[in-house]
């Protein structure tokens, strides 16, 4: 119940900033594309780095990488079957790749990386353009609608 009201609190907040539509959506794609990365604890810090060298919202960055946190192991799952897919492989392949980790083969550490990184690139990439486009488009046109359904829904 906490996380739904903190998240409530967060998207009103969100929407009712005072800058462009433009910097707000780009604020939040930085701080939400960061989470495809492996940022060891300082997400924040990169989101807000991000933002600030694209010149848009660091509150709005800030925000979203607090709103999207819980989401951050689906996306590296996200990565994996992405990369995967990219690089021709199978899952069966790929899982066997992973559990031969254990036993330190190091062409299976360095597959299962690639694959990974290979998967945060393009996860990354297409998340901003698609986050950016779609919230900017909301905020522009319907920012007082999405407060109220906020408000109410959650």
């Amino acid at each position: 119940m906490a996380y739904r009201r903190r998240l409530k609190y967060y998207l009103i907040k969100l929407c009712r900033l005072q800058d462009s539509p433009r910097a707000i959506a780009g604020g939040f794609a930085c701080g939400t594309v960061i989470h495809f990365y492996p940022t060891c604890g300082f997400g924040a810090l990169f989101a807000v780095g991000v933002a600030r060298l694209f010149r848009t919202n660091l509150i709005a960055a800030t925000l979203a990488w607090a709103i999207t946190l819980p989401l951050f192991p689906l996306l590296f799952y996200l990565n994996l079957v992405t990369g995967t897919f990219v690089h021709n492989l199978t899952m069966n392949r790929m899982n066997l790749n992973a559990a031969k980790i254990t036993h330190i083969h190091i062409k299976s550490i360095l597959l299962v990386g690639k694959v990974f990184l290979l998967g945060s690139v393009i996860n990354g990439l297409l998340g901003a353009v698609i986050i950016w486009f779609s919230g900017y488009l909301i905020l522009q046109r319907h920012r007082k609608e999405v407060i109220c359904f906020i408000s109410r829904v959650l």
